[in-house]
């Protein structure tokens, strides 16, 4: 009776702990994380703590698990978003990662037929976030909405470079939806207040060029052809010799529903517009270009071919005729991305070095070598465009970070491979040292163990700090600065933690084992290697995950230690995938996530004997 007497006080207790708690974690929210992953990690805080509220003060039943597990459920979900983020950046383009609103799920490639095209695939939903209007409201006011803003800017937008060559419809749709996308931002909350006519003289009122450029420049989509330039064999970027022709003009349609024409560029740097529509029996655009050599026939390495690609995902291969042989494209070039890029060309002798070059795309010689172009003062360019299904499309998109990081560095295998060593080294150090260490200081009666024992845990007080400066000062002296002894040989010495771990594991091993197996003979090691082992698999394999984990993840020590760039683990080498003046996020986040990987499989495949480990650690002594 006094249990259910005393339930109300404590139910009310609990629940002003709670609101205390949620009150906190609110100011905490707001004064910090306003905005992302925090905030909600910050709200979740007093809902796990009402959840625990009720657990206690409900009667144990089925309602009271569901509570309990569905906090559970749900801070799994919130704490898993920063890795869900990590992923998603990795699927992305640096377009789709810096627009706001943010965007979890990737834009997914298009279906495209004709190009130049216009797309609002990188333009948020309207009505916009700042509108007040609900979407029936918006539906029947966007008619006029349109109608006005066309007919005061319709004039200025056909007027930009390439809107000639789209449907009218289409550029009508596309160019209002990116004007009111990002002039609606600037507009205060109270301007939707006012009314549609209002809202749309306000944004009416906030169009200038720099606006409709920005807009056209997330819009429109089209290829673009640049004159190639020469590459020579000590690796030099020659242009093209200066005549009376513009060497821009010698691209031609050969096969396939095409045409080339000018465009609204620099004059100083020509270039000819490329549209096409796969819409019909064509399967493939063949284009080519012959074009004057800049230099000597045996001092021909490559070429280079300025390319603006539409982001169609279609596929691009490559040909090249000179001196007489025909070269081609060992993989599909894929038009995936719409701004200007140098793409290089460079033929693959044998006599070359292996190396990898990121952005240069190898030509090796054809099977065929028939009816070459073969004019010693010129070369010839084919480029075979052909169109790719949306699954192909797709599927390029989100691996293409992940190519992208291997061909980004030469040495991203011997990341991986230094990684894994280090891995497995330190593990078999640990397990090893420590294993010992513990049976010694748990099963075996010796003058000063107790004494030993409290020395070896004040050692975990000591930062690492302290001893950073003489342990590397050692560790040059033996000669093992700048290679991965450094990182691994320490493990085979034991870690005070781990000690601990396996101790009070091999304490709650019954007695009875170790003397049935005295009377039958067994020495100190043949008890250790044969009954203690076994019997601490669990605290092992936490062992090993902890190891794993602190290894896999460790900067600090290969930064100190290693200086040859061959010699960096992952951890260290993700920092060559940040550029000296810009940083491609998406290929980041793409070897972050290949890194994480490893750590996420492991905690799952072994995450029955983790938990086991750490729980029965501390059941006897």
């Amino acid at each position: 009776m006094s249990s259910l007497s005393n339930r109300p006080l404590k139910a009310l207790a609990l629940f002003v702990e709670a609101g205390v708690f949620a009150l906190f974690a609110v100011a905490v929210a707001y004064g910090n994380f306003h905005h992302g992953v925090g905030f909600f990690i910050s709200l979740f805080l007093p809902i796990a703590f009402g959840a625990v509220v009720a657990a206690r003060v409900l009667p144990t039943g089925a309602l009271a698990q569901a509570i309990t597990h569905g906090a559970l459920l749900t801070g799994c979900v919130i704490f898993a978003f920063p890795f869900v983020w990590l992923v998603s950046t990795s699927f992305k383009y640096n377009e789709e990662i810096f627009i706001y609103p943010p965007r979890w799920v990737p834009v997914i490639p298009a279906d495209v037929e004709h190009s130049p095209y216009m797309t609002t695939e990188l333009l948020g939903d309207l009505p916009p976030e700042e509108a007040t209007w609900d979407k029936a409201a918006w539906a029947s006011a966007w008619p006029g909405m349109a109608s006005y803003l066309w007919d005061r800017q319709g004039e200025r937008i056909r007027q930009l470079p390439g809107a000639g060559d789209v449907h009218p419809e289409s550029l009508r749709a596309a160019v209002l939806h990116g004007i009111i996308e990002y002039a609606a931002r600037s507009l205060p909350d109270t301007a939707w207040s006012v009314g549609p006519s209002a809202v749309m003289r306000q944004i009416d009122a906030r169009v200038d060029e720099e606006l409709l450029h920005t807009v056209w420049d997330a819009v429109y989509r089209a290829v673009e052809l640049r004159e190639p330039s020469v590459q020579n064999i000590q690796r030099d970027y020659l242009p093209l010799p200066t005549g009376a022709t513009r060497h821009i003009d010698a691209w031609q349609v050969l096969i396939g529903a095409a045409t080339l024409g000018p465009t609204a560029t620099d004059e100083a740097r020509p270039s000819r517009l490329l549209s096409y529509d796969f819409a019909g029996a064509a399967d493939a655009i063949v284009m080519r270009g012959a074009f004057p050599l800049s230099v000597p026939e045996d001092e021909f390495l490559g070429f280079t071919l300025p390319l603006r690609q539409d982001r169609s995902w279609h596929a691009v291969r490559v040909k090249l005729e000179v001196g007489g042989r025909l070269y081609e494209s060992t993989d599909d070039l894929f038009l995936d991305q719409y701004r200007w890029q140098e793409i290089g060309f460079k033929l693959a002798r044998l006599d070359e070095r292996d190396e990898r070059d990121l952005g240069i795309w190898p030509l090796v010689a054809a099977e065929n070598q028939h009816d070459v172009f073969a004019d010693p003062d010129y070369f010839r360019v084919t480029l075979v465009v052909e169109p790719s299904s949306r699954l192909v499309a797709t599927w390029r998109k989100y691996t293409y970070h992940y190519r992208k990081a291997q061909l980004a560095t030469e040495y991203w295998w011997s990341y991986v491979t230094n990684s894994v060593y280090l891995v497995l080294m330190t593990m078999i150090g640990q397990v090893l040292s420590c294993s010992i260490v513990a049976y010694a200081f748990s099963r075996l009666n010796w003058p000063g163990r107790e004494a030993l024992f409290a020395i070896l845990l004040a050692t975990m007080m000591l930062p690492p700090q302290v001893t950073m400066i003489p342990v590397f000062m050692i560790f040059e002296k033996l000669g093992w600065y700048n290679t991965l002894r450094a990182l691994w040989a320490p493990s085979f010495f034991g870690s005070a933690f781990f000690i601990f771990l396996l101790r009070q594991f091999m304490k709650s091993i019954p007695d009875d084992l170790e003397d049935a197996a005295k009377i039958d003979g067994c020495s100190f090691f043949g008890i250790y290697w044969r009954i203690i082992l076994p019997l601490v698999k669990p605290a092992l394999a936490a062992v090993c995950i902890f190891t794993f984990m602190g290894t896999w993840n460790d900067f600090m020590g290969p930064l100190i230690y290693i200086n040859d760039q061959r010699l960096y683990p992952l951890a260290l080498g993700l920092f060559d995938f940040r550029g000296e003046h810009k940083t491609d996020f998406g290929m980041l986040m793409a070897a972050s996530t290949l890194m994480t990987l490893p750590v996420i499989a492991l905690f799952f495949l072994a995450q029955r004997y983790f938990i086991q480990g750490v729980t029965l650690t501390g059941m006897k002594g």
